[in-house]
């Protein structure tokens, strides 16, 4: 028993830390924005931040608001046009930084100016982007305009001022074009007040007239409002905010008429003659006295089953200082609630923004449903039973999202049309020198690599294959991975599960209509197909097939409209077209890339042929990629050898050969990516034909196996058994041993025992360390990962990252069906949580963030597999 003496004190000590924590709580609210350890502005209920992003493309970058826990407003940022989309000029950051690739990017710009005693954050900025213009992943045509300026942001009280200065002042031919523009999220603003001046209105659900054409006779929108003072959402405590620019007028555009995923902006346009304080805004955005965000639990949407690990995360505010105990309880018959435990949680530390306490149930292992509260906050209910993962978690992927995503297919579901049978006219060979969007590009060949002509139509391409994500392209890559995943899964768990009416010949898919065979059988010979294809009509596989034009990549509606499915075969059209190089999509257009150019280049446009509207097969130099591709088709010659033995005899013919015209074009040197392809290939053909000159050549990595296991060393484990040679054997343990050192630290980092993104794969991964290693792995990060998955997450929603997927799963996502705010069941997504750096994990409802629910046609098959795992697991005897 303690001692009286010493629990007064004790007491004393915990009351006086709580008035202590209060009183700092107070003073930062009476303080007001001040930089913190995020190195962005910050007080309760209100951060600011200032380039801690640089993902404008995205809606994230510039000068961001995070109000009451919610993303608000973004883009802060000096732009040349008034709703500018994902292709249109963007400023260079600072100096030495260079963009790259198409998410965010964890990127510390040394430019940056951090003061805290003044309280302002700046950066430099310049038009153009060097490393954007007319290159990269996604070019971008910059004027000719160069300009050099300065921003500005310093915080006093709950408001905030920008101010923008010119090295020199606009060219007479720009002024009234470039303007500061801040994006408003539009999905709390819908239905909402705003004020300008005098006048006041309605953000509008959607994008209403009138319109203009501009000096490019590209269609604007008028502005909503024009003013100097706007008041937005007056009447919600939670998002109102005040922006005033004293000197100049503001417009407020509705984003979305020019791009369906647009925001709404609010923009300022710098006049002629002006260089210091061109631009001078202040914001203030309300912030609710004494704000703490309210607490949030996390725990799996589907469940738990009674043997593995149970906890429920208790995700708090850094100031809230309130304690409750975390409450089980089991929901009966006639409604009531039945206490199950009842205790304090235990306090995790601190994540992101976040501080984190457990509460471990796994004890609990009585099957019934259940929920968890803690103060206010109830969690949806969730069961416990042993065929948890049974039905209803993996089977939509299986049922819906493979089926839905089929290219060169007509999809039904009963009364449904997923989609028609679409891309017939696959392809038209792409033009030679020609730096295409989405990464496709060509411009380091000096021909086609095959017997084709430019824009030739290539036969045989229109047949298999899944759309690769919320777009329609088919990259080999994608198609390699998916078919390797649903290989494994039919391999590991003999999933005979049919649901789904198939049929090659007519191009008709059932959803929910058994024909008599294994769907996932079905499903990789639709993907076989479309990597043969290539193989057949070129001797080698093709890099990927895609839309010759943005207006047809932006393309949101049935898949069957994305072209008019008939060969494009006009031959003096065809000879115009081929004469043109380098962004060849820029100046060839269609009849509908004629009218609208998302990109907003209708000037670069040289040549229109209306029915140039074929998707474009592009070829390239990359033996790595071509052995990844093999090893897919071999590995699935192994499960088609009963259910089509001529297509399975194909695929590992075409392996080998693959393997043997580019095994010794892919230089191994240090590149952990190179040699994962070639060790990848190796395994499929071993354990598809058991020859020793596999094994052998998987032998002659023993020098580098141990540096690599992160890499390949779950893929290791299933053929070590059938190697010879002690020494490779003996690295590949010495490399798990290292690798699970640094998993275990990895893993540690967040209180949910997994990575924020790549989750599936990690998953699935865990599996085969455990099989192939169980001396040195567990299965522990397994059932971690899964729940990451279904719900034990960081963030301010609860919903699961599987649509269709629990109790609650998000049902809006960015999916081929976006425009509808709809969703496809089964659907998981590439990134998992979207980290607004440097803290705030973020999850919006709504479906045109491409970082945020934006499905892939691998990832899905990889959670299929890491669930059936989990429950083989579980369920052994």
């Amino acid at each position: 028993m303690m001692p009286r003496v010493l629990f007064k004190s004790l007491k004393c000590f915990i009351v006086l830390l709580f008035v202590l924590v209060a009183a700092g709580f107070a003073q930062s609210q009476e303080q007001g924005l001040v930089i913190g350890k995020g190195s962005y502005f910050e007080m309760p209920g209100l951060n600011v931040l200032v380039y801690n992003n640089t993902f404008p493309e995205g809606h994230q970058g510039g000068v961001e608001i995070i109000q009451h826990g919610n993303r608000v407003a973004t883009n802060g940022e000096l732009r040349l046009s008034p709703s500018p989309g994902q292709w249109q000029p963007i400023p260079k950051l600072g100096i030495g930084y260079e963009a790259r690739g198409v998410s965010p990017q964890g990127v510390d710009l040394k430019s940056r100016m951090v003061d805290t005693v003044d309280n302002v954050i700046s950066l430099p900025c310049s038009y153009p982007d060097s490393s954007r213009m007319r290159q990269g992943f996604n070019p971008i045509i910059y004027p000719d305009l160069k300009i050099n300026y300065t921003v500005q942001v310093k915080a006093q009280g709950h408001s905030f001022t920008i101010t923008i200065d010119l090295d020199k002042p606009l060219p007479a031919e720009w002024v009234g074009r470039v303007g500061y523009n801040l994006e408003l999220f539009p999905g709390d603003l819908y239905g909402k007040t705003y004020f300008m001046d005098d006048s006041c209105g309605t953000f509008p659900r959607q994008a209403n007239g009138p319109t203009y054409l501009n000096v490019e006779k590209e269609a604007e929108a008028l502005p909503l409002a024009i003013g100097n003072k706007l008041v937005v959402a007056p009447e919600s405590d939670l998002l109102r905010m005040v922006i005033e620019s004293p000197d100049l007028k503001m417009q407020l555009l509705d984003g979305s008429l020019k791009h369906n995923n647009g925001w709404f902006t609010v923009r300022s346009l710098i006049p002629a003659g002006v260089t210091k304080g061109a631009i001078k805004w202040t914001i203030t955005p309300h912030v609710i006295p004494g704000w703490v965000d309210p607490p949030v639990v996390h725990i799996s949407q589907v469940g738990y089953h009674p043997k593995q690990s149970k906890t429920a995360f208790i995700e708090l505010d850094k100031n809230d200082i309130s304690k409750h105990n975390v409450v089980l309880m089991k929901l009966q018959s006639d409604g009531s609630h039945k206490t199950i435990k009842d205790q304090a949680p235990e306090y995790w530390g601190r994540y992101l923004r976040y501080e984190y306490s457990k509460f471990d149930f796994t004890d609990v292992t009585e099957e019934g449903v259940y929920v968890v509260k803690y103060g206010d906050f109830v969690t949806n209910t969730f069961s416990i039973n042993d065929d948890i993962y049974k039905r209803h978690v993996w089977q939509p992927t299986l049922e819906y999202f493979l089926p839905v995503q089929m290219c060169h297919m007509r999809v039904n579901q009963k009364y449904r049309v997923w989609h028609g049978a679409c891309h017939l006219d696959d392809a038209l060979m792409a033009p030679v020198n020609v730096r295409h969007f989405d990464g496709y590009n060509n411009e380091e060949e000096s021909s086609t690599l095959t017997s084709y002509k430019p824009l030739e139509p290539v036969p045989g391409l229109n047949i298999g294959g899944w759309h690769d994500a919320g777009d329609y392209d088919l990259r080999v890559e994608s198609q390699a991975q998916t078919v390797l995943a649903l290989v494994y899964t039919y391999e590991e768990f003999g999933l005979d599960y049919d649901q789904t009416f198939i049929d090659q010949k007519n191009r008709h898919v059932e959803i929910h209509q058994p024909d008599g065979k294994p769907d996932i059988l079905q499903q990789i010979e639709h993907g076989v197909l479309a990597i043969l294809s290539g193989y057949r009509s070129f001797g080698q596989l093709y890099r990927g097939i895609i839309a010759p034009s943005l207006r047809q990549y932006v393309h949101l509606g049935d898949a069957m409209t994305h072209t008019d499915n008939k060969v494009f075969d006009d031959k003096e059209m065809r000879e115009k077209a081929v004469k043109y190089n380098e962004l060849w999509y820029k100046k060839v257009a269609n009849r509908y890339s004629a009218v609208f150019d998302p990109g907003m280049n209708m000037d670069q446009i040289e040549l229109v042929v209306p029915d140039l509207d074929d998707r474009l097969v592009f070829m390239e130099t990359n033996p790595g990629r071509q052995l990844y591709g093999a090893a897919a088709l071999a590995a699935a010659s192994r499960v088609l050898k009963e259910y089509d033995p001529e297509l399975a005899k194909e695929c590992l013919d075409v392996a080998e050969k693959l393997w043997k015209t580019n095994k010794d074009l892919v230089e191994d040197g240090q590149n952990r990516r190179m040699r994962g392809q070639k060790m990848q290939i190796l395994v499929e053909l071993v354990l598809a034909t058991d020859k020793k000159e596999y094994k052998d050549a998987i032998c002659e990595f023993s020098s580098t196996v141990k540096r690599s296991f992160g890499w390949n060393g779950w893929n290791l484990g299933r053929v070590l058994d059938k190697l010879e040679c002690p020494a490779f054997k003996d690295s590949v343990i010495a490399g798990a041993v290292d690798f699970k050192t640094n998993l275990d630290k990895m893993m540690a980092q967040s209180p949910f025992n997994s990575p924020m993104s790549h989750t599936e794969y990690m998953a699935f991964q865990q599996y085969y360390l455990y099989k192939g290693f169980p001396d040195i792995f567990t299965p522990k990060y397994l059932f971690s990962v899964i729940n990451y998955l279904l719900g034990c997450r960081p963030g301010n929603t609860t919903n699961s990252l599987v649509s269709g997927v629990g109790v609650n799963s998000p049902t809006v996502a960015y999916g081929t069906n976006r425009a509808d705010w709809s969703y496809i069941p089964g659907g998981t997504f590439w990134n998992a949580v979207n980290l607004v750096s440097p803290d705030y994990a973020e999850d919006k409802v709504w479906p045109f963030m491409w970082q945020e629910r934006e499905y892939i046609i691998t990832a899905p098959c990889y959670f299929m597999f890491s669930v059936l795992g989990a429950d083989k697991l579980l369920n052994e005897k």
